[in-house]
């Protein structure tokens, strides 16, 4: 458990440090993101409106081709009528983190995600404004912008290489060890030595781009919150993962689906809330931290000016 005054800080990843090949836990920096609001607003107008595209109803026999859904489940369903959606108005995301540990420390902070791959953070919603209008943007720019584009090529185009792209999106440029492409669901052989202790175990089965692809995929997801092509990639490239699990369910009054990533993919169970007709993610799970986030479609314009 960090100390609370590291758990407030913005999620940028620490020049060096590569993609972890498991989840020791989450803090604020946690990767992954949750989304604790169903209402995206448009900018300036603080009305909690829905924007064209993302807080629509999914039909109730829609698919990707018009016809009755007898053949899909719940989330093909849904990403296909997601590929299909109109982009948001704004050019921004905003996010209120609202993180929860099991301690009963409860952090709220606030991130605003550029369209353009742009972060901003701040500890109190009325601090935007000044990371805003003096431009002072978080680190790790090029990952950001990589996942995302990875979620948006998965949504409608090659899902194997989507997943590349997913999975490499925060590798560099020149790695001293580059980095190999395990098929979805390929569990490594167990260690050779029966004297390792378990949790060390765990962590030689781990595939590890089925690891990158779910960490990545958050990032994608919290960054990309506003744009549904974003929400479909995320949601088909998780699919193509068979240890990760999906089950229908409610949340607050609200139809939900919950996918719930575990081995190969992660040590421990690690589960992701998405509204079942939006795809707009709900909130994130996993020992020892829940992480909700309510989302705004905003202007970074707006947002300088103090009217968000």
């Amino acid at each position: 458990m960090k100390h609370a005054s590291e758990q407030v800080q913005s999620h940028e990843r620490k020049p060096g440090r590569g993609r972890m090949v498991w989840r020791v836990g989450a803090g604020v920096s946690f990767a992954a993101a949750a989304v604790a609001a169903v209402a995206v607003a448009t900018s300036g107008s603080g009305a909690q409106a829905p924007v064209s595209g993302t807080a629509a109803a999914l039909p109730a026999t829609a698919t990707a081709t018009g016809a009755a859904p007898t053949q899909e489940t719940p989330l093909v369903q849904l990403v296909g009528y997601l590929s299909k959606a109109e982009a948001p108005k704004g050019d921004a995301t905003l996010l209120l983190r609202d993180q929860v540990y099991s301690s009963g420390l409860k952090v709220d902070v606030w991130d605003l995600h550029a369209d353009n791959g742009t972060y901003f953070f701040s500890k109190t919603k009325g601090g935007l404004p000044a990371q805003v209008k003096g431009n002072h943007k978080q680190a790790d720019e090029a990952g950001r912008i990589k996942a995302v584009a990875a979620a948006k090529k998965a949504a409608t185009g090659d899902l194997n290489a989507a997943r590349k792209d997913m999975a490499w999106a925060y590798v560099p440029k020149n790695p001293k060890v580059k980095p190999t492409l395990d098929a979805p669901g390929w569990v490594p052989p167990a260690p050779a030595s029966a004297k390792l202790p378990k949790g060390l175990k765990d962590i030689a089965q781990i595939n590890t781009t089925d690891n990158w692809v779910w960490n990545n995929s958050m990032d994608a997801l919290r960054d990309g919150a506003g744009n549904p092509a974003v929400r479909a990639g995320v949601l088909r490239l998780l699919g193509q993962m068979p240890e990760v699990k999906v089950a229908k369910g409610t949340y607050k009054g609200q139809a939900v689906l919950n996918l719930t990533a575990g081995k190969p993919a992660t040590t421990t169970a690690e589960t992701l809330t998405v509204n079942a007709e939006t795809g707009l993610p709900i909130k994130y799970s996993s020992d020892g931290v829940t992480v909700n986030y309510t989302v705004t479609r905003v202007t970074l314009a707006d947002v300088a000016k103090g009217k968000f």
